[in-house]
C-alpha cells in the first residue's frame, strides 16, 4: 500500500508540474514579462531612411550596437527634401515604396501620420518592449500618437512643441522685462512693439500672427489656441471633427473654436487695434513683409511662435541675433496647452528582419544613448527621465517644461486638414467671413474627408 501511495503521489506531483509548465508556456506569454524577442545570428543588413540629421550622427551608436550584434549591418540614408518639396513628398515616397513591396526596414514617421500609415507598419514585439515599459518611458502625448490597440508603432528620439521666441534687444529697448505669459498680456504688448511708417505700413511686427502665407505653422497655432480655449478637436471615437461645438461643460455655451480663430485673425486685420502682421503681396507678387522666421532673424519681428527646430536655423543664419525662448502664452494659466510636432522611428511591414530593426531602435532610446544623441542632434529627448536635464538647457528649456501639458489631436489626413485650416483662416482675414461660419465650414470639410 505504501508503494502504491508513493506512486500515486509522484503521478499527482508530476501532473501538477506539467500543468504549471503548460501555464508558463510561450504559447500564453505574460504581456508584462514576455520572452525576449529572438535576434538572428545570421549576417543581415538593415536600411534606415531618415530626414534632417546627417547619417554620420549614428556612426558611434551603430558601432556600439555592432559590438553586441556583429552580424547586423545598418545603412542610414538621409532623405533630402528637394527645393519646392515638403515632408508630404517624403511621406508619399515612403507609402509608394512600401506599397510596391520595397522600401527601407526602418523609417521616420510624423507624430500625426499613424492613422494614415498604420497598415504599413510592423508593430514592436512585446519581447522588445512592453506597453507598460513604454508608458513608463514616454509622456502621455507620445502614447496617444504611437500606440494603437495596445500595440506600439513608433518610438521618438526627440519631442518638440510650440514655444514663444523673443528678441531680447528689442525687449530691452522697450523696457519689457519678461515675455508674455497669457494671451491677454500678448495683446497688451502689440502697440508697444509694433512699428509702422507714415503710411501705416508695418516696419516691425510685434509678432507674425493672423495670416497664413508666411506663417507655415498657422494651422498648428490656431489648433493650439482652440485647445487652450477648451475645445475638443474631435469626438472621442475620432470619427468627426467637433471644434465648432461649445466647450464641454460651459454654461452658458462658450464657442471656443470661434473665439480662438477670431483671436488669431485680429493680428492681421488692418482695422484691428492689434494689427501687427500682413501676408499681402504687391502687384508684382512680392511680399510686403517677410515671412515669420525671416522677419525674426532680420529683427523685423519682436516675437514669433514656432517649434524649437528653428533654433538651429536662427543660430546658423543670424548668429548675432540675441534671442530667447519662453513657454507659449496661455488662455488660462491653470490649464495650459501647447501642441506637439515631432517624429517617431518605425519599422516597415515589408522588413524581412522586423525583430532586429526594432531592437536597434530600442537600443537607440537607452537613457545613456539618448542623453548624448539628443544634445548632438539639437533635440529635447522624449524620455521622461531626461526632461529635467533638458529643462536646464538654454533655448530648449521651454520645450522641456511644456512636455507634461503638450497635446496632439487625431488627423486622418494631415496635409488635407492643414489646407482646410488655411482656408478657414483666410476666409476670415481676407474674405471677412465671420469666425462662426468659417469654423462650421472647416468642420464640414474635415468630416467629408
Amino acid at each position: 500500500m505504501k508503494k502504491l501511495f508513493r506512486s500515486i503521489t509522484v503521478l499527482l506531483l508530476g501532473g501538477l508540474l506539467l500543468s504549471a509548465a503548460r501555464c508558463s508556456s510561450p504559447l500564453t506569454p505574460n504581456p508584462n514579462d514576455p520572452t525576449p524577442t529572438p535576434i538572428t545570428k545570421e549576417p543581415i543588413t538593415l536600411e534606415y531612411w531618415r530626414l534632417w540629421d546627417d547619417s554620420s550622427i549614428f556612426d558611434e551608436y551603430i558601432k556600439s550596437y555592432q559590438s553586441e550584434h556583429p552580424n547586423i549591418s545598418i545603412e542610414v540614408k538621409k532623405i533630402e527634401i528637394k527645393p519646392g518639396y515638403d515632408i508630404y513628398n517624403y511621406q508619399r515616397d515612403v507609402i509608394k515604396a512600401i506599397a510596391d513591396g520595397a522600401g527601407p526596414d526602418m523609417f521616420m514617421i510624423h507624430n500625426t501620420w499613424l492613422p494614415y500609415q498604420i497598415n504599413q507598419i510592423s508593430p514592436m514585439p512585446v519581447g522588445t518592449m512592453t506597453l507598460r515599459n513604454y508608458k513608463d518611458i514616454f509622456p502621455e502625448v507620445v502614447q496617444q500618437d504611437f500606440v494603437d490597440n495596445d500595440k506600439i508603432y513608433g518610438i521618438p528620439y526627440g519631442i518638440d512643441n510650440l514655444v514663444l521666441y523673443y528678441n531680447t534687444d528689442i525687449f530691452s529697448e522697450k523696457k519689457i522685462k519678461t515675455p508674455p505669459k497669457t494671451l491677454q498680456e500678448l495683446v497688451e504688448l502689440i502697440p508697444k512693439l509694433t512699428e509702422k511708417d507714415s503710411r501705416g505700413n508695418i516696419v516691425r511686427s510685434a509678432i507674425p500672427l493672423g495670416g497664413t502665407d508666411g506663417i507655415p505653422r498657422a494651422a498648428d497655432i490656431v489648433a493650439a489656441l482652440m485647445m487652450q480655449y477648451g475645445v475638443d478637436m474631435t469626438s472621442a471615437d475620432h470619427k468627426t471633427a467637433t471644434f465648432n461645438l461649445p466647450v464641454p461643460g460651459s454654461n452658458p455655451p462658450v464657442m471656443g473654436g470661434q473665439e480662438a480663430l477670431a483671436y488669431y485673425a485680429q493680428f492681421a486685420n488692418p482695422a484691428s487695434p492689434v494689427y501687427t502682421y500682413t501676408d499681402a503681396k504687391n502687384s508684382a507678387g512680392t511680399r510686403l513683409f517677410p515671412s515669420d522666421v525671416q522677419a525674426f532673424m532680420e529683427g523685423k519681428a519682436a516675437m514669433m511662435v514656432n517649434y524649437s527646430y528653428q533654433i538651429k536655423n536662427i543660430r546658423k543664419f543670424a548668429p548675432k541675433l540675441r534671442f530667447e525662448t519662453a513657454v507659449l502664452p496661455q488662455s488660462q494659466l491653470q490649464s495650459p496647452v501647447t501642441i506637439t510636432n515631432y517624429w517617431g522611428e518605425t519599422v516597415s511591414k515589408n522588413s524581412q528582419h522586423p525583430n532586429e530593426a526594432w531592437d536597434f531602435i530600442n537600443y537607440m532610446i537607452k537613457r545613456s544613448n539618448q542623453s548624448t544623441f539628443t544634445r548632438t542632434a539639437g533635440y529635447v529627448s522624449a524620455r521622461k527621465d531626461l526632461r529635467d536635464t533638458a529643462a536646464s538647457r538654454r533655448y530648449y528649456s521651454a520645450v522641456a517644461n511644456q512636455i507634461p501639458y503638450s497635446q496632439t489631436w487625431y488627423r486622418k489626413n494631415t496635409p488635407d486638414i492643414e489646407s482646410i485650416f488655411v482656408r478657414m483662416i483666410n476666409s476670415v482675414v481676407r474674405d471677412k467671413l465671420s469666425s462662426s461660419v468659417a469654423v462650421d465650414t472647416a468642420v464640414r470639410d474635415i468630416n467629408i474627408l
